[in-house]
C-alpha cells in the first residue's frame, strides 16, 4: 500500500474502518462485505455532494448513522436511502440488480454485523470528504484483498501496475477503453483517473467484463466512486467472449486475464495467430485483445513469464505475432507484486498495426525492458513500483515509440531488438532478460563463458549420474506397484478416524485448517527475524519456497502452537492452485501454518512423501478441482470436503518406493532446470562479447 503525504488522510481513515471491520471476519461468510463497504462509500460521497430537494434521503442517511452509533444494524435505513438515491438525477446510473439487495436484511446473524462500527468510524474525523472517498475505496480494496481470507474471485491487480500500464499506453478523451477480465475494475478506474488528470474527465468510454459473476457489482461501485456515472460492466466467461469477438473498435485494451486457464472449444473459431491450446488459454487472451483493437489501437496485457518462452506451440504463436507486426514491447516486472501469488509476470504491449505508432523505417523492432529489479518491498509483503520506477518505464516506452533508433539502449534496463535477432533466437522468445545487456559489461567475457561452460559440464555430469539411480528407483516402485493387487481407496476421513481409534497422536489434531485472518493480523508480521508463516504461494513442487515468505514474532507464534509445523507433517493449499503440498523437514520445524493452508499429521498407515506426491498427481488434482468452490481463478476446498478425498493406500513399502521415485524425479527436474537456466545465461554472455568480435 502506498504511503505518501498526499493520501495520508485516506490511509488513516482506512485504518480506522479496517479496525472496525476486522473483528467480524472470523467464522462467517464475507462474500457481501466488500460490495456493501463500497456501496456505503458511494452513498456517503453522494450525500456530501447532492443538491436540490433530498430531505427524505438525508433523513434516512442521518437515521442510519444514528442507529449505527447506538450499535443497532442500520440496514433498513441504508436500504431506503440507497433506493432514494438511485432515483436522483445526479446519482451514478448503476444497474438495479447491483444495489437492490446490498442492504436487504435477511434476519440472519451473519447479516453484515459490522455495519454499525463501520458507519460510525466513517463519520469520525478526519472527515471522509477530506480523505477523498475514491482514494479511500482504492485503499480499502487493497486492504481487503491483502488481509482477508475471502477473495474477490479474480486476482486483484495492484494499483501500481494498473497505473504503469495506463501511463505507458496513455488513453485520451473520447477513447474507448476495454478490459475483458476486469475483476474489480482497476484498469478502468486508472484510465479514468489518467484522463481526468488531463482535465477531460467526461470524455471517456469504459467497458469491462468480469469472469467472476460477483465482480460486476464491485467494479461498477468502484467506477462510481471515481466519478464514472455510466459504468458498463457485465459478467461473462472466456468461452462466451472468445465466441463473440466484437467488431474491433477499442482504442485501448488493458487486461490481467486468468493465467494458464483451460477453455474448451477454441479450435472451432477463427484465430489470427493460430488456434490456441485448450489446456492453456494465454495466447487466446492475447489474440482476443488484439482482435478488439481499432486500426490505431494499442493493448497492454499482464502475462505469466512462461508465455514468453514456452516451446512448440508457444514458438509458433510468437512467430505469428511478429509476422503480424503486433508486438511493440515486453516489460519484465519484479516478483512478488501480487498479494496471493508469487508468479513472475510480464506486460505485453501490442498494437493493431505497429507501423501506425512508429516512424517509417523503424517498425521491425521490439522494446524489451527488464524492470525485475525495480520496486520496494512493503511491510505487508507485496513489492511496489514507486512513482520514479513507473515514470522510468513509461518514459522509456514513450521515447522508444517516438524513435527506436534515437532511444539509446540502457544496459541492465532496456534494449531495442530487431525482428531478425528475435527470430534467429531458438524458440523466438520474448523474455526481456534474454536481450537486455548486463548493467556492467565484463572485461573478459570469453573467460566468463569458459567458466560457465565448465560449470555446465559439471551439472551435466551430475544429471547423468542421477539417471541410473532414477531408473533403478523406478524399477523398484514399479515392482512394488505390481505386487499390489486391488489397492483400496480410502477416504482421508476414514484413515484419520482409524488412527484416532487406535490411539495415534492424541496430543494434537491430525487435520486442521490454518488460523483465520483474525488470529494473524497485519500488525503481527515483522520485517526482521521471526517465525516463517507458510501460505499457499510458499508451496512448491518439491518443498517450501522462502522467496516471499512472511514472518511473525516468536511471541505471537507461541499463541498459535497448534498450528506449528513438525517434521513429517504435510502442508496443503486450500485455495488457488489445488494439489500443492509439501512435507515438513527439520528445517521447517516450528514454522506456522498460515491462512489458506491445511495442516495434516499423517496417520502411521500413510507415508507423508507418498501422500504429498499423490496430491500433486492428476487423479487427486482432478478430484479436488471437481469438488472445489469459488471461481476459475480462485478455487477453494473446504475441510469437510478434503476429508472425503479418496486415497489409494498400498502397503507402506510400496508407498515409500513410489515416494522415493517421485523425490528423485523432482531432483532430476531441478538439475535439468538449472542446466537450462545456465545455458540461457551462457548464450547471453557469449553474445555480449564472448564470441562476437568487438567493433
Amino acid at each position: 500500500m502506498e504511503n505518501t503525504d498526499a493520501n495520508r488522510p485516506a490511509a488513516e481513515l482506512v485504518e480506522r474502518l479496517w479496525r472496525a471491520y476486522a473483528p467480524f471476519q472470523r467464522g462467517r461468510s464475507t462474500d457481501r462485505d466488500l460490495t456493501a463497504m463500497l456501496a456505503i462509500l458511494v452513498l456517503a460521497k453522494f450525500i456530501d455532494s447532492v443538491h436540490g430537494p433530498a430531505e427524505e434521503l438525508i433523513k434516512r442517511w442521518s437515521r442510519a448513522v444514528a442507529e449505527a452509533r447506538t450499535g443497532y444494524l442500520p440496514l433498513r435505513d441504508l436500504h431506503h436511502a440507497y433506493a432514494l438515491a438511485t432515483g436522483h438525477d445526479q446519482f451514478p446510473q448503476l444497474a438495479s440488480w447491483d444495489v437492490d439487495n446490498v442492504f436487504a436484511s435477511t434476519g440472519e446473524a451473519d447479516d453484515l454485523p459490522w455495519t454499525p462500527a463501520f458507519l460510525t468510524a466513517l463519520q469520525e474525523p478526519p472527515s471522509a470528504a477530506k480523505a477523498g472517498l475514491d482514494e479511500v475505496g482504492d485503499l480499502l480494496l487493497e486492504r481487503f484483498v491483502s488481509e482477508s481470507a475471502t477473495q474477490t474471485g479474480e486476482y486483484y491487480t495492484p494499483r501500481t501496475l494498473t497505473r504503469l500500464l495506463v501511463e505507458s499506453l496513455s488513453p485520451q478523451p473520447g477513447d474507448r477503453v476495454l478490459d475483458p477480465a476486469c475483476g474489480t475494475g482497476g484498469f478502468l478506474t486508472a484510465a479514468a483517473q489518467h484522463i481526468a488528470q488531463q482535465g477531460h474527465a467526461g470524455g471517456v468510454s469504459l467497458e469491462g467484463y468480469a469472469m467472476d459473476h460477483r465482480n460486476p457489482q464491485l467494479a461498477m461501485l468502484n467506477l462510481a466512486l471515481h466519478g464514472i456515472n455510466r459504468p458498463l460492466v457485465r459478467a461473462s466467461d472466456p468461452a462466451s467472449l472468445f465466441r463473440n469477438r466484437g467488431i474491433g473498435m477499442a482504442e485501448f485494451v488493458m487486461c490481467n486475464p486468468p493465467f494458464n486457464q483451460r477453455v474448451q472449444g477454441l479450435e472451432h473459431r477463427n484465430w489470427p495467430f493460430g488456434v490456441p491450446l485448450e489446456s492453456n488459454a494465454n495466447f487466446a487472451w492475447i489474440q482476443f485483445a488484439w482482435t478488439q483493437l481499432s486500426d490505431e489501437g494499442k493493448a497492454g496485457l499482464v502475462m505469466p513469464a512462461g508465455a514468453a518462452s514456452t516451446r512448440g506451440h508457444g514458438t509458433e504463436m510468437r512467430r505469428a505475432i511478429l509476422a503480424a507486426h503486433a508486438l511493440l514491447g515486453v516489460v519484465a516486472l519484479p516478483a512478488g507484486m501480487f498479494s496471493h501469488t508469487a508468479v513472475p509476470v510480464h506486460v505485453w504491449l501490442l498494437a493493431r498495426h505497429a507501423s501506425h505508432h512508429l516512424p517509417a523505417g523503424e517498425t521491425r523492432s521490439v522494446l524489451f525492458i527488464d524492470a525485475s529489479r525495480l520496486g520496494t518491498q512493503t511491510p505487508r509483503g507485496a513489492r511496489v513500483l514507486g512513482p520514479a520506477d513507473s515514470d522510468r518505464i513509461s518514459g522509456r516506452v514513450h521515447a522508444w515509440l517516438r524513435s527506436p533508433r534515437a532511444t539509446l539502449d540502457e544496459p541492465g534496463f532496456s534494449r531495442s531488438v530487431s525482428y531478425d535477432e528475435i527470430l534467429a533466437n531458438d524458440g523466438c522468445p520474448f523474455d526481456p532478460r534474454l536481450y537486455v545487456e548486463p548493467a556492467q559489461a565484463q572485461p573478459a567475457a570469453a573467460l566468463g563463458v569458459r567458466r560457465l561452460l565448465d560449470e555446465l559440464a559439471e551439472q551435466a555430469d551430475s544429471a547423468s549420474e542421477a539417471t541410473a539411480p532414477l531408473g533403478r528407483s523406478f524399477d523398484h516402485s514399479e515392482r512394488a506397484a505390481r505386487s499390489e493387487t486391488g489397492v483400496p481407496r480410502e477416504s482421508l476421513r476414514s484413515l484419520l478416524e482409524s488412527a484416532l481409534e487406535e490411539g495415534e497422536l492424541k496430543a494434537r489434531h491430525q487435520l486442521l485448517a490454518g488460523p483465520s485472518g483474525s488470529l494473524i493480523r497485519a500488525n503481527h508480521y515483522v520485517d526482521v527475524g521471526g517465525v516463517p508463516v507458510v501460505m499457499p504461494r510458499d508451496l512448491t513442487g518439491s518443498g517450501f519456497s522462502t522467496a516471499s515468505i512472511r514472518h511473525i514474532s516468536e511471541q505471537q507464534a507461541r499463541k498459535l502452537e497448534r498450528f506449528r509445523l513438525r517434521p513429517g507433517d504435510v502442508v496443503l493449499a486450500r485455495r488457488g492452485e489445488l494439489g500443492r503440498a509439501a512435507v515438513v523437514r527439520d528445517e521447517q520445524s516450528g514454522w506456522v501454518c498460515g491462512t489458506g493452508c491445511f495442516l495434516l499429521c499423517p496417520p502411521a498407515r500413510l507415508d507423508a512423501d507418498y501422500f504429498a506426491a499423490y496430491l500433486r498427481g492428476p487423479e487427486a488434482r482432478a478430484w479436488l478441482e471437481a469438488h472445489s468452490t469459488g471461481s476459475m481463478k480462485m478455487k477453494t476446498i473446504s475441510l469437510d470436503v478434503l476429508r472425503d478425498l479418496p486415497v489409494p493406500v498400498p502397503a507402506l513399502s510400496a508407498q515409500r518406493a513410489i515416494a522415493d521415485t517421485m523425490k528423485r524425479l523432482d531432483e532430476h527436474e531441478r538439475l535439468l532446470r538449472d542446466q537450462l537456466a545456465l545455458t540461457q545465461r551462457i548464450r547471453h554472455t557469449a553474445l555480449d562479447g564472448g564470441i562476437i568480435p568487438a567493433p
